[in-house]
């Protein structure tokens, strides 16, 4: 896993990733004639929501010596025309005090590609977040305490627009608490299905079911003080393409966890994670699929726990790179 530290303005940030990567031997993968199609239709959408990404992706063509045009389609078309990523994420409030644990589980050969990057952008808000790709975020925690995580919901509706990557990464920079991110995706064009959940350091946490002709808005029962989402819309019936990956069953072993009467700590979070008999630790070697971190997160204290490989296997450490960030930014006021 690569761990960039990446601060200044958009095109600068992007030149510098994009340089590093370069010289480490990255080549810029080819794009097919299909996803430079769907990218420039859906390219105009972009730049409506998030123009400054659109600098970022420039500077990270020059760096690699490709076409922003490439770059765009290329992550625009994610999830459109393959779509991987099977994930579990939780949110509890106990004891004032909010922890998410959250694991990213996609095909094994992306492993290599997987980042973990500190963010500090001119004048937006300061986050860790999480990716596959270069430009965009799966995940992550900002310096307000506010967390966002995604989960793929396989359906064959998709349209030209945003993906999960850019919503993420814009309500990273940009939100402090839960409904802000709601309102910011409301307003979003989704090019495919996905949950997004959401939680602050206030006690607030909803999942937001999205998609091209779908948004809901699910938050706890009043008896309840966590929320949980993997590969399916709850209220469907029907789950096309996601049981493979025992969607219901992990969700089924979090609220499992979750509903005992124990106090929430992270040692309680790490062991839901590692949960591989309910599945939610996956290792799925017919599918060449498992999962390929954990994150469990104290959004109060900002705390980051990572463990970068299946948490059954792999022990979690400490990223103290968020509070650290912060605390030298203090110092010098």
């Amino acid at each position: 896993m690569y761990h960039p530290r990446l601060r200044g303005n958009y095109y600068a940030v992007g030149k510098h990733y994009g340089s590093i990567l370069y010289k480490n031997g990255f080549r810029f993968p080819d794009v097919s004639k299909e996803k430079l199609e769907f990218g420039k239709e859906s390219l105009p959408y972009l730049q409506n929501f998030y123009p400054e990404i659109i600098d970022e992706m420039i500077g990270f063509a020059d760096a690699c010596n490709v076409s922003c045009e490439q770059v765009s389609s290329f992550l625009l078309s994610i999830g459109i025309f393959d779509i991987n990523a099977q994930c579990s994420i939780f949110a509890s409030f106990q004891n004032d005090e909010m922890i998410i644990g959250r694991n990213y589980d996609m095909l094994l050969s992306v492993k290599k590609f997987t980042e973990s990057s500190l963010i500090c952008m001119e004048n937006k808000l300061r986050f860790v977040g999480h990716s596959d790709v270069f430009i965009g975020k799966v995940d992550g925690l900002n310096e307000k305490g506010l967390f966002i995580g995604m989960t793929l919901v396989p359906s064959e509706e998709t349209r030209p627009g945003i993906n999960f990557y850019f919503a993420i990464r814009y309500i990273l920079e940009h939100c402090q608490i839960v409904n802000e991110a709601i309102e910011v995706l409301r307003g979003f064009h989704t090019s495919l299905s996905n949950n997004y959940l959401v939680a602050d350091k206030n006690g607030d946490m909803a999942v937001i079911e999205v998609g091209p002709n779908h948004f809901r808005v699910r938050t706890p029962n009043e008896d309840e003080s966590y929320i949980v989402c993997t590969n399916h819309f709850v209220h469907q019936t029907s789950q096309p393409n996601a049981t493979w990956s025992r969607t219901a069953e992990r969700n089924y072993t979090m609220i499992n966890h979750l509903t005992r009467k124990e106090n929430m700590r992270e040692e309680k979070a790490k062991n839901i994670m590692s949960d591989s008999n309910g599945y939610v630790c996956l290792n799925l070697k017919e599918h060449n699929f498992g999962t390929l971190y954990s994150l469990v997160l104290n959004l109060n204290k900002l705390d980051i726990l990572r463990a970068e490989g299946q948490p059954n296997r792999t022990k979690y450490k400490q990223d103290n790179r968020l509070n650290d960030e912060i605390r030298r930014s203090n110092k010098k006021r």
